[in-house]
């Protein structure tokens, strides 16, 4: 490296340490709210040890911020989807054991040097690879495909499964597991017919493995089902941030997560004017219109144009036009003194508001997951 090269390095980290802009955009996360999620449910039942499900960057809450806040609760495990996210969580520092829920080549399980984490199982083939070539031991959670028929041991394949898995003393079975498709329906029939699989799977499992530690079937909305068949652990996701959509949910739970940034232009527009691309928002009267830099690449969908609406110093107002990539322009018309800086509340952590998740997803004809999983993870997530 050439001397001006390293100059121009430390100049920049130097610059960088002592220059630290404020962000543009904000998303908060309430510490308080979340743990007292994770209290609601286990006071809801006692029986289920948690394990909450983290993945897809903790449904768009922070990854490691929230695998940090959980690292010290009473609970089973944390869930993932990836070996990529249960590296992120150990880099970050989080010591809670993991189960990676998702699909991960057998030589990646067999190499993994990460401790305390272990590995659903989602097909025969990846059973059968896995005990041809693991040679440390390697903690596992089958996944029974109970009706859903996305991924696990099809029941026809229980006894082969078992087989396998007992032809190498290295795989250690942690737990079985499973997926409810149909949990939210106040028509229980197609879950108790996955129950009814499950059942009977377990019963092969147990007699096979008798020292399971985890059995597991239920996410958020399937909670209520753990009356009805034999688990022991819960994986809990959108509730833990405050939503859960089952039309049976009586649970007080409470979102964790809001988003705030700022006005950072102003302008006066006579009756008639268009505001933003394809011309769909056009002025009925003099209008004050404000930008605000959020848009569509920092998760406000396109589909809340001309519908959708934030929060400026307490007042609802309409989002007017066309939302961009990265800003959008907001009518602020009928708030009294509006100015250039003030606060923008884009996502409320009031379940009642227009622009809480809950009521943006009914908006754009979707659900929170879709919506939480869309804001960008460069976002910076700030614990209050």
């Amino acid at each position: 490296m050439t001397l001006s090269r390293l100059a121009r390095r430390l100049t920049s980290a130097v610059y960088a340490l002592i220059y630290k802009p404020e962000p543009l955009i904000r998303i908060s996360i309430s510490r308080d709210r979340l743990l007292q999620n994770v209290r609601t449910y286990r006071e809801a039942y006692p029986n289920l040890l948690l394990a909450p499900m983290l993945k897809s960057n903790a449904y768009g809450h922070g990854l490691c911020v929230i695998g940090e806040l959980l690292d010290t609760e009473d609970i089973a495990f944390m869930c993932v989807d990836s070996h990529y996210e249960a590296r992120k969580l150990r880099e970050g520092g989080v010591r809670s054991p993991i189960v990676v829920m998702g699909f991960v080549r057998p030589e990646h399980i067999a190499r993994t040097h990460l401790s305390k984490v272990s590995f659903a199982i989602t097909d025969i083939e990846q059973v059968r690879t896995l005990a041809r070539i693991a040679k440390r031991r390697t903690a596992l959670h089958i996944k029974i495909d109970t009706g859903m028929h996305r991924n696990g041991i099809m029941e026809e394949d229980i006894d082969e499964c078992i087989q396998i898995l007992q032809t190498n003393k290295r795989l250690v079975v942690e737990g079985v597991c499973s997926h409810l498709a149909d949990a939210d329906n106040k028509d229980t029939e197609f879950s108790l017919s996955q129950l009814g699989v499950w059942e009977r799977a377990l019963s092969k499992m147990y007699a096979a493995f008798p020292a399971l530690s985890y059995t597991h079937i239920s996410a958020t909305k399937g909670a209520r089902f753990s009356e009805h068949a034999p688990m022991n652990t819960v994986r809990v996701g959108m509730g833990l941030f405050g939503y859960d959509t089952s039309p049976e949910s009586q649970l007080a739970l409470l979102p964790v997560l809001s988003m705030q940034t700022s006005i950072t232009s102003l302008r006066t527009l006579p009756q008639g004017e268009s505001v933003g691309y394809g011309a769909t928002f056009r002025t009925k009267r003099t209008s004050t219109l404000a930008t605000i830099p959020v848009g569509y690449a920092e998760g406000l969908d396109r589909a809340f144009s001309n519908v959708g609406s934030v929060s400026v110093s307490g007042v609802q107002c309409p989002l007017a036009g066309r939302i961009s990539m990265n800003m959008a322009s907001v009518d602020v018309t009928e708030c009294t003194g509006v100015a250039r800086a003030d606060a923008v509340t884009v996502i409320s952590n009031n379940a009642k508001d227009p622009n809480s998740i809950q009521s943006m997803a009914e908006k754009a004809n979707t659900t929170p997951y879709v919506l939480f999983a869309h804001l960008p993870a460069h976002i910076a997530r700030c614990v209050e």
